[in-house]
């Protein structure tokens, strides 16, 4: 009997020892510490979310205050030499009284480029409480296209119309092209959309490239395109691929030509070929 106590004394330590020492957690416990858990997991959530609700609502504010309380009391404009101040306002479709953050000054922006031709471009800035920064770039006249009564159209780089009856010729000149309409402020259109095209192509490469030397450009198909080096030499550069390289060959001719013969006045072919042509006239 004694030896049995032993015995299961012995092996009661033993079931310890195994155990770490510690009882097994009962199912008591183990639902209490899972609703510990519940609740720290339930009051992180709340705070998550009333952040989440004050930051939404202090934005929201922001907005009201922004859009409903600020409205636009005062322009400035600077930039411009060409037009005063009272002109730009005048055609600026924002106006006093409107909301500072709820009108549309890109559309605002558009408007005063079209109605006032020589502004280039307008940089809008708003300034609580209720101010609107104009700055201006005006335009510079990059093409001329001469008309019928000796007068000229003036375009600025984008082919956009700054005048329609000037008296002098501005930039380079573009030639042996009928036009559809020049309406000042609008971009002009040409009759034949193909070569409209390529004199877009022509006029990039030049200002790209930054070609003063060319005087003139014109095209008479898609296929057939010319630039004018110095008022008296024609590139003939057929279709408007690789225009860049076609141009510069022409420029480094015109150099050694120029070299031996600085006024001499002709064509050269650069359609492409490696060879360049040169008829004198």
């Amino acid at each position: 009997m004694i030896n049995q106590q032993k015995s299961a004394k012995g092996s009661s330590t033993e079931n310890r020892r195994k155990s770490g020492g510690n009882p097994q957690p009962t199912n008591a416990s183990k639902r209490k510490k899972e609703s510990h858990k519940r609740e720290k997991k339930n009051k992180l959530i709340k705070t998550v979310t009333a952040v989440v609700v004050g930051i939404f609502v202090i934005a929201l504010a922001t907005v009201i205050a922004l859009t409903a309380f600020f409205k636009v009391t005062d322009f400035t404009v600077k930039g411009s030499k060409i037009y005063s101040k009272d002109e730009i306002v005048s055609h600026f479709t924002v106006k006093q009284g409107d909301r500072l953050f709820l009108t549309d000054m890109d559309k605002a922006s558009k408007y005063l480029e079209q109605s006032l031709p020589y502004v280039y471009s307008v940089q809008v800035k708003r300034k609580i409480p209720g101010t609107v920064e104009l700055t201006i770039k005006d335009a510079t006249a990059a093409y001329s296209i001469k008309n019928e009564d000796k007068t000229y159209i003036l375009l600025d780089d984008n082919f956009k119309v700054l005048e329609n009856s000037a008296k002098k010729s501005t930039g380079t000149i573009i030639s042996k092209s009928k036009i559809l309409k020049a309406e000042p402020g609008m971009i002009i259109e040409f009759e034949n959309e193909d070569i409209a095209s390529c004199l877009k192509q022509l006029a990039e490469c030049i200002k790209a490239n930054n070609f003063k030397e060319i005087t003139a450009i014109y095209s008479n198909s898609i296929n057939d395109n010319y630039v004018v080096y110095d008022g008296r030499i024609t590139f003939k550069l057929g279709d408007c691929q690789e225009l860049e390289k076609k141009i510069y060959q022409g420029l480094a001719a015109c150099e050694k030509l120029d070299n031996s013969s600085p006024n001499t006045k002709g064509e050269m072919n650069i359609t492409g070929d490696k060879q360049i042509y040169f008829t004198e006239k």
